[in-house]
């Protein structure tokens, strides 16, 4: 009850305001008085009258899609039929039990029936307009609404841009001057790789991958995916120099390697379980698998969850990702993440056809 008058307070003010004044026009003026309980009955008729012909017939009949004319018609009639013989059968009863000093039955002539059915009129005219007015501010409200959305919705794409482009320059952040650092990686690399090979092939990998993350960062947004399934070999050789029980299994379709697709998904994944997975066990490695199937692209990881682990970081890498695959695919793109019991398990799917 309480949200009720909440929500139609100003209906309720306005119906007395309205109900005041005719009463001192009546009263006042026109010098007519009559019992308060004829007032009151006549008034529910008559609001009664008011809300459905706007909440129901002009509601329904004038649906933005497919508006009804000739029901709105026939409907306002038959509103004022029921309207003029319900007005009248209230006079009757209530004149037959005394209840109301009218002092004979009404009786049915044209000035009672002209009357009647101008009362009727009146409220459906007031009916209309409110209903319009009603209509006006719901319209002006849902302007604001598209309006403000839309609003929301360049400012969502504008920071998205931005966490792209944050996402592009996490790999390498100290690029100042790559041709000096690829010359000293060189000159490393030949002044090691006979005194200490393995160091020396470490250097030689890391210039591969360091290289091609260049590439990817001033290159084009897609890339076939060939070449980085070359550089997670790179990535697996380097990290096996630095911890030679590593397992991962790596499987991929032939096929694959000619799909493109943003760059750097494969290697930030591995580089995620390098890290911060349990790789040591032969009997249960890592896994990736990299699917096509009927233009859905895929890649699935899965590995042991190392326990004990700060996982501080953990999810940049994926976070990455995700506003890399927003921006490029928006909702033809999905990544799912966590762990499942004693694993790790991460999920891109690509729609490729929609994406086109």
């Amino acid at each position: 009850m309480k949200n009720w008058l909440k929500n139609y307070r100003w209906h309720i003010i306005a119906w007395a305001i309205f109900i005041l004044y005719e009463h001192v026009i009546v009263s006042l003026i026109l010098d007519i008085n009559a019992d308060i309980l004829n007032y009151f009955i006549h008034y529910i008729i008559n609001i009664t009258l008011f809300y459905i012909h706007a909440e129901l017939v002009l509601t329904r009949g004038l649906k933005p899609q497919k508006p009804a004319y000739l029901s709105i018609v026939i409907f306002t009639l038959l509103e004022l039929c029921l309207h003029t013989v319900i007005a009248y059968l209230a006079d009757r009863f209530f004149s037959k039990t005394m209840i109301l000093s009218i002092g004979k039955h009404p009786v049915i002539d044209w000035k009672h029936m002209f009357l009647t059915v101008w009362r009727g009129i009146y409220f459906l005219l007031f009916s209309t307009a409110y209903y319009f007015i009603k209509s006006y501010i719901q319209q002006k409200h849902r302007t604001v609404e598209l309006e403000k959305e839309a609003i929301e919705e360049m400012l969502k794409q504008k920071q998205t841009t931005l966490e792209l482009a944050n996402a592009k320059n996490a790999y390498l952040k100290a690029q100042i001057n790559p041709h000096f650092m690829f010359n000293t990686l060189t000159y490393i690399y030949n002044s090691t790789h006979k005194s200490e090979p393995r160091a020396a092939e470490a250097v030689r990998y890391l210039s591969k991958l360091m290289r091609y993350a260049l590439e990817c960062e001033h290159g084009p947004e897609i890339m076939p995916l060939e070449a980085e399934i070359r550089q997670v070999e790179n990535l697996l050789l380097l990290s096996r120099i630095k911890q030679p029980d590593l397992f991962i299994d790596f499987s991929y379709d032939r096929k694959t390697e000619s799909t493109e697709v943003i760059p750097l998904l494969l290697l930030t994944l591995i580089e995620n379980m390098v890290k911060h997975g349990n790789l040591s066990q032969p009997e249960d490695p890592g896994k990736i698998i990299v699917k096509l199937q009927k233009g859905l692209f895929s890649i699935q990881t899965s590995n042991l969850i190392n326990t004990g682990l700060n996982d501080t970081g953990f999810h940049t890498g994926l976070e990455n990702i995700r506003q890399r695959l927003l921006h490029t695919y928006a909702d033809k793109a999905e990544i799912s993440s966590g762990p499942k019991g004693n694993y790790f398990e991460v999920l891109i799917t690509i729609n490729l056809v929609e994406a086109r």
